[in-house]
């Protein structure tokens, strides 16, 4: 199935469920796979920001005890380190400039191939990028090479970061809104601290979320479901004021006699079927779409959440946690050429506009 062909049934699902006020989740089932999203981000170059401003848990440690077997000891331990453990946020911010490239190289690393988080294992996570709990298909991983140290300011002087190459995957987690769990991750194996702000010595998880544009030779045409969700929202919510003006004449009309508010009952009841229904469609659509966060406009056609999440990983009583300890947001993307060709790459900067 194209993509051109998915998103047009994407959205004339997501048409008719409004209408209908069922489940879309039930309603409509395409191919999972991310391939065609994946090879949008091969060998492009990325400029992030990241900021580590709330504490990291603890590393998780192993206490034994003669009252209780291993299987009981770990369940508390782990009821109590998740209940005991939540981050705040600090006094200081550590801002960290961050090159990177999504390679079009299968990563090879056994170890990192089974990253649960890239996987599409979305049941045993807290990932807050996310507006669906949809289990996403398992996708390849690809090789993600940091291009630059970051440095940053302390009373030290200068400090630097050692970062060592990680992996990214795309996986679709909601077929009815196509958005896509976008998720890489690197490994800082000194970590890096600041005043009060620690960034932990190891690997070093970002969660996102993305789209792809509805391809058409209109360039006024190459919208997102994002777009069409939004102006959808817009045109509900102008039908409901139109809907509110009505309801407030009929209660606020004391010219007429009793009965004549008998006869106009039925009527103004179906108005207020009408504004219920309206505002089930209006809380459908922004439970569904990110549809007040930023967005920017990433390579080929793709489309993403402007700001992410960064956390830490946790296992621990059989139970995996991401602690969320920062945020990252999209400053750039490019295509990598090679050093043969500057000014290709230079004529090929991809140019984007952040929406509001």
């Amino acid at each position: 199935m194209t993509t051109a062909t998915s998103s047009l049934f994407t959205l004339l699902l997501l048409s008719s469920c409004l209408c209908l006020q069922i489940d879309m989740a039930q309603s409509y089932v395409i191919d999972g796979c991310s391939t065609s999203i994946m090879s949008r981000f091969h060998n492009i170059r990325c400029k992030l920001f990241v900021t580590i401003d709330k504490t990291s848990p603890p590393p998780v440690t192993t206490t034994t005890s003669t009252t209780t077997d291993n299987n009981d000891e770990n369940a508390v331990a782990a009821a109590n380190y998740n209940e005991n453990f939540s981050p705040i946020a600090t006094g200081s911010k550590l801002g960290l400039p961050l090159d990177i490239q999504f390679t079009s190289s299968a990563c090879t690393d056994f170890e990192m191939n089974n990253e649960p988080l890239l996987q599409g294992d979305s049941t045993n996570n807290n990932d807050p990028t996310t507006t669906t709990t949809t289990t996403a298909a398992v996708s390849p991983l690809f090789s993600l090479q940091p291009l630059n140290k970051p440095t940053f300011i302390t009373h030290k002087g200068q400090q630097s970061v050692k970062i060592t190459p990680g992996a990214y995957s795309c996986q679709l987690s909601d077929v009815s809104t196509q958005q896509y769990f976008f998720r890489f991750f690197l490994d800082f194996p000194e970590g890096a601290s600041r005043n009060d702000v620690i960034l932990p010595a190891e690997r070093v998880y970002f969660m996102t979320a993305c789209w792809m544009m509805m391809e058409s030779d209109d360039e006024e045409k190459k919208n997102s479901v994002i777009d069409t969700a939004r102006q959808w929202r817009d045109e509900f919510q102008m039908s409901l004021t139109a809907l509110n003006i009505k309801i407030d004449e009929l209660e606020q009309d004391d010219t007429v006699g009793l009965v004549e508010r008998t006869r106009r009952f039925p009527h103004y009841m179906e108005l207020l079927k009408q504004r219920q229904k309206l505002m089930g469609q209006i809380d459908m659509l922004e439970e569904r779409f990110p549809l007040e966060r930023p967005m920017v406009h990433g390579p080929n056609g793709t489309l993403l959440l402007k700001d992410g999440v960064v956390a830490v990983k946790r296992v621990f009583g059989g139970k995996t946690r991401y602690h969320w300890i920062g945020t990252f947001s999209f400053r750039d993307f490019c295509l990598d050429y090679g050093d043969d060709d500057d000014e290709m790459r230079e004529k090929e900067q991809a140019i984007k506009k952040v929406m509001p």
